[in-house]
């Protein structure tokens, strides 16, 4: 076996693997994870049969994702020595992933921490939705170029994050909508992108969480007859709001955390719901 660096071609060799499990994730996906990150791949006669990989967010936060050993493969520690290999390269950092059930374990032996549950939720065929009832003088728009130093500004304080390159993305290529107030401060913003089987939402945040259903409810609104999937940490956003439209709960994976050795510091807005559980 070859343990070596995953490059931009591989995109196909990952979508392979994922596929073996029923996981969402499209070429075009794969093809977006390697180009903002980057991992390792171990490769038996010019095949990859496994991968990881990691995504740097500005000084001490890193996310990793795409942790997948071929089912051929199983049980002979590929997993764990993509990730120890993985891990080396962000020795101080503060590592976040969102675990399935098969790989909590080894996480834990690795030494991460659960923080919370992530819910997956998920609708084949989203109904009408209505638009909310917003408090006067706010309202939801979509994001607009010149408004990327505010969407980094609100996630920087939710998260610690700092992904020009991501929001760069999502405003060319996908949808941000925010939800603004009478001042036009951005108080929630929510990201629309296509993602596995249809529309995700997702990163989202926000500096007032009694808002935030009505941003989401917004977007929704816009979205009839379409697949939509929502991840959201499961402790801002209740079951009650989401089965209301249609959304129902899919999978419950952990949030995890190897904390680092930056400072900690104080969080002035809340991420309610990922981009996908690769990227957070």
């Amino acid at each position: 076996m070859l343990r070596r660096k995953l490059q931009a071609s591989d995109a196909a060799a990952g979508f392979r693997l994922t596929q073996q499990y029923g996981w969402p994730h499209r070429l075009e996906d794969w093809q977006l994870l390697l180009t903002l990150g980057q991992g390792y791949a171990m490769q038996h006669d010019e095949q990859v049969i496994g991968t990881a990989m990691a995504w740097c967010w500005g000084d001490g936060h890193v996310s990793i994702g795409v942790v997948v050993v071929d089912k051929a493969w199983q049980g002979r520690g590929i997993g764990k020595q993509l990730m120890q290999v993985l891990m080396a390269d962000y020795p101080d950092a503060e590592l976040r992933l969102h675990a399935t059930e098969q790989g909590a374990g080894l996480y834990r032996q690795l030494g991460f921490v659960r923080r919370g549950a992530l819910g997956q939720h998920q609708t084949p065929c989203l109904p009408t939705i209505p638009y909310p009832q917003l408090p006067l003088g706010y309202q939801v728009a979509l994001a607009t170029l010149d408004q990327q130093p505010q969407l980094e500004l609100l996630e920087h304080c939710a998260t610690g994050f700092q992904r020009q390159t991501l929001y760069r993305y999502l405003l060319q290529s996908q949808r941000v909508f925010v939800l603004v107030d009478a001042t036009g401060e951005i108080i929630g913003s929510l990201g629309c992108h296509r993602f596995g089987h249809g529309m995700s939402l997702g990163p989202c945040y926000s500096r007032d969480n009694a808002l935030i259903p009505l941003l989401i409810q917004a977007v929704l609104s816009q979205l009839e007859g379409g697949f939509v999937r929502l991840d959201v940490d499961e402790q801002y956003l209740s079951d009650e709001w989401l089965r209301q439209w249609t959304l129902q709960r899919v999978d419950t994976p952990e949030i995890m955390v190897r904390a680092g050795s930056f400072p900690s510091r104080s969080l002035s807005a809340y991420q309610v719901a990922v981009m996908t559980p690769a990227l957070g």
